[in-house]
Formats: C-alpha cells, structure tokens, sequence
C-alpha cells in the first residue's frame, strides 16, 4: 500500500503524541540513515514535488498541507542542524584519528629503539663476561706479581737499613749547611733593608720627575695655547689671575668663597678670546686643566673652575688639554660640555 500525505500526518501526530517513539526512532534515523540523507534528501525534495502537485489536484487540503509543509521544513532545518553537528564530530574523530596513528608511529619507534639498546645491552653483556676472564686472567698475574713484589720489598728493607746510616751522615752534614744558611740568611734581611731605602728614594725621584714633567709640559701648552685652541676663540691669549679685576671685585664683595678662590688659584691655565660660537662673538675664558694623560679628575676640576669664573661674572667653559685622554674621562667631558684638546706633540 502507498505511504501517502495522509500517512505522513498520522506518522507526525503519532510521534508529536508518543515521545517515546521518537526516542526510540532517532537513533535509527541518525545511525545507518546518516550516510543515506543526501539521497533521503532528494526523496523528501521529489516528494515536495509531488506533494505540490497533489496540492495543486487537492485544493481543499491546501492549508493542512501548508502546515505540514512548515513542519517539515522545520524538521528539515534540524536534520540539516544535525548534519552539521555529526560532520564536525565527524572531523574531530579524524583529527583524533591521526593523532592515535602519530602515537602508534612514535610507540614504534621507541619500541625500536628498545630493541635496538636491548641488542647493545646484549653486546655489552658478552663484553663484560670477556672482561671478566681477562680480569681473571690478570688477577693470577698479580698474585704472581705480589709474590715479586714481597721478595722485592725484602730486598728494599735491606737498602733501607744501609740508607739509614748513610742518612745519618748526611744529617751532620745538612746541619753543618744550616748554619752556613742562617749566616746567609742573616746577609740577605740585611740587603732587603738597603734595597728597601732604594726604594723609597727611586720613588721619591720619580715623583720629582714627574713633578718636573708635568710642570714642563704645562709650559710647553701654555706657549702653544693660541694654536691650540683658536679652533673655539678669536685672538686667544693666555692670562692670569691678577690680569682679571673681576676677580679681585669678586673676592671683595664676598661673592667667591675661600674654597672657590683656591680652586682659581690652583687653575693650570686661563684662555681669554672671542667666543666663534656666539653670533656677537662675547669674550669667553676658558678654564683650563693640563694633564700629560687626561682623566676623570683634571675634566671635575675644570667644570668645578669654570663655575667659579662664571661665579665672579665672567663667561667661562670648562676646557682639557693634554697628550692622550682615558676613556672614562673622554665620556665624562662630553656629558658636561667640555672642551678636549689633545695634541701629541704639543711636548716637542
């Protein structure tokens, strides 16, 4: 017998009516139908077709079959919902799949592994077992050796005995030598003290050397001061302390402290020109500290000294000079701004 629309709308009342029906025939449309929906698809779209054809003979059905069109529909958009959901699990399951397979892989590779190693273990073992005989072979050995050795050592006790005395000749003779040593000794303590005094008057000389150097190598920048740092002044020439009256103004109004004024006092070298920086190009001093080796200290007393000048009204900078700089003070004098003239033969 032909299922007809009619049947259709019993099937959908009975199981809107029954749930239990429902449950039990969900898993059979979603089990073996699942692979079978396209085509089950296709039935139901030829069934519309037919269906709308049996709408067009059944007029007087039209709204009941409306109404199980929108049913079916519905139904069909769950399906497609389904569909969805059991391709995603679907793609899951694979994904899983191929991870299950790279896990056998890479327990087959350590099983490999193992078999390997247990053939190594199993070539180590007979090593073994051969080192043992021939530890066992060398333990005769060394018992026959030990035997050698007793006789040996017998022989030993008795060199022992004539070394002994031999020994007591020698200890006469080695405190005989100690005396001499002390004697010795005595002599060297007192040639360590005169070399001491040596010491100390080298080192005195060389701090007088250097002393003398370093006064010497001012003079010689002071006498090239004009070449050497016309790159920054117009018409430099070296002054002094008594050549600026500021100064002496300063010292009388109170505005330089004693701790300043010795600062200036202590300056190796004071440059007076025209500033070529400055557009009006304002008198500039620069206040200048001379080391055969610049360092950190000579670029500090140069800024602290140029403070002081500016402090007793004068446009100062802060310069260096010298035969070579260290690094340390090549970076200190960059933050601050001061000048460096290194000149290598400023000496000559």
């Amino acid at each position: 017998m032909a299922f007809t629309v009619e049947d259709v709308q019993d099937l959908i009342r009975l199981l809107a009516e029954r749930p239990e029906w429902r449950a039990q025939l969900r898993p059979l449309i979603l089990g073996d139908e699942f692979d079978r929906l396209p085509r089950i698809v296709a039935e139901l779209a030829e069934a519309q077709r037919r269906t709308e054809q049996r709408l067009e003979e059944l007029g007087r059905r039209v709204d009941e079959l409306a109404e199980a069109q929108r049913r079916t529909e519905q139904r069909l958009e769950e399906l497609g919902q389904r569909v969805e959901e059991l391709a995603e699990a679907q793609r899951r399951t694979e994904q899983r799949l191929e991870e299950l397979g790279r896990r056998v892989d890479e327990l087959a590779e350590a099983q490999r592994r193992t078999e390997q190693r247990l053939e190594e273990l199993g070539r180590r073992v007979d090593e073994l077992a051969e080192a043992q005989r021939r530890t066992e072979q060398r333990l005769e050995e060394l018992g026959r050796r030990v035997d050698e050795l007793a006789e040996a050592q017998r022989r030993t006790e008795q060199r022992v005995d004539e070394l002994a005395a031999r020994l007591e000749e020698l200890t006469a003779r080695v405190d005989q030598l100690t005396a001499r040593v002390d004697q010795l000794t005595a002599r060297v303590d007192e040639l360590v003290q005169a070399v001491g005094v040596m010491r100390v008057d080298i080192n005195r000389a060389h701090q007088r050397l250097d002393a003398e150097l370093g006064y010497l190598y001012e003079m010689r920048f002071e006498r090239k001061a004009p070449s050497l740092f016309g790159n920054w002044l117009r018409k430099p020439r070296v002054v002094t302390l008594s050549d600026l009256d500021l100064v002496d103004e300063a010292e009388d109004a109170g505005k330089l402290d004693e701790r300043e004024l010795l600062e200036l006092r202590a300056l190796d070298l004071i440059i007076e020109g025209r500033d070529r920086s400055d557009p009006a190009q304002r008198p500039l001093l620069l206040a200048v500290e001379i080391s055969r080796t610049i360092d950190a200290d000579d670029v500090s007393r140069a800024v602290t000294r140029a403070k002081a000048l500016e402090k007793a009204g004068y446009r100062a900078r802060a310069a260096v000079g010298g035969r070579a700089i260290d690094e340390r003070a090549r970076v200190l004098a960059e933050a601050a701004g001061v000048l460096v003239r290194v000149a290598d033969d400023v000496a000559a």
